[in-house]
């Protein structure tokens, strides 16, 4: 067990930006007693920070290895031991507009819904939904009850992406509810489009800056598209296409194949194309790069070793 290193209070962690503090003491907290610390100051507490988070709000590394983390546990569902405490800790890194959780209203305790509901997928308040109602006949349209988010242009570039905490969060956010609900067609089809741009951004960067590039919450945000296992999915006439055309860079001869020119932006193209499981670099230890090599492995060639 760590000791900490300093003293914090209830008081003002919210002042004070203490999330990870926030965060473990949901993660330690007792099953039995979660609904009363939600209501008290704790709960406040928690609610204060997650009002705070925009979508380009910054984290470190270590806090989004912490949410990817937690939501690779909270994929397998909310009968997950701890799976609540985990969800509060989730909160504390998750901007809204940016997680929903597929019915919510079956899967969340009563004591903790109406709260998740009026921060994550309520546009007002629920006190000014009930008395500020149009009447019927001047109620608007669905579309109009539920404007879309502007996110505005996806770069061009990853040199334009990598200083847009606004896109990187929002292919962050669309990865993960993908992962913990693929049946989501309106998060299929914006994740899809995204995954397309993002195709189009890594061919045109220059093969010597991706390393640079993979350092950044770029790579954290590539590495979450390539777990969501949005691969599995039939591929469009573009997408297939894309995928012929890296398939061809990556197969050796003519002047293709690792070591040839823009292998390297291939092979980030093909991960996001391929399922994990599906394709098998050999030699991985002389063909890729030391700072490609270990993810590589990690993420995307351990469906390989599972299957063997």
């Amino acid at each position: 067990m760590q000791l900490p290193s300093k003293s914090w209070s209830i008081a003002s962690c919210a002042q004070l930006e203490q999330r990870d503090e926030l965060a473990a003491f949901w993660l330690a907290a007792p099953e039995d007693l979660l609904q009363s610390l939600w209501a008290s100051p704790v709960g406040e507490a928690t609610k204060t920070l997650v009002r705070a988070l925009r979508s380009d709000s910054h984290f470190s590394a270590d806090q989004v290895a912490l949410r990817n983390a937690i939501g690779a546990k909270l994929s397998g569902g909310f009968q997950t031991p701890q799976a609540i405490q985990l969800l509060l800790a989730n909160f504390l890194y998750s901007p809204p507009g940016l997680m929903r959780i597929a019915n919510a209203h079956s899967q969340l305790p009563q004591w903790l819904l109406s709260d998740y509901l009026a921060l994550y997928e309520q546009a007002t308040p629920p006190a000014q939904q009930v008395f500020n109602s149009p009447s019927p006949s001047q109620a608007p349209s669905p579309a109009a009850a539920l404007p879309q988010p502007d996110f505005g242009v996806f770069p061009a570039t990853l040199q334009e992406l990598v200083g847009n905490r606004i896109q990187l969060n929002r292919l962050l956010g669309l990865s993960n509810l993908y992962y913990i609900d693929p049946e989501d067609q309106e998060i299929l089809q914006e994740l899809r489009a995204i995954r397309l741009s993002l195709i189009e951004a890594i061919e045109r960067c220059p093969e010597h800056q991706l390393e640079a590039l993979w350092s950044t919450d770029l790579g954290d945000r590539y590495w979450a598209l390539v777990r969501s296992g949005v691969q599995k999915e039939a591929m469009t006439p573009v997408e297939e296409q894309k995928k012929q055309l890296v398939t061809h860079k990556l197969t050796p001869g003519n002047g293709s194949g690792f070591g040839s020119p823009g292998a390297i932006n291939a092979f980030l193209v093909a991960m996001v194309l391929f399922e994990p499981g599906s394709m098998r670099v050999n030699e991985a230890e002389r063909q890729l790069p030391a700072w490609l090599l270990a993810s590589y492995q990690q993420i995307f060639a351990e469906s390989i070793v599972q299957q063997a």
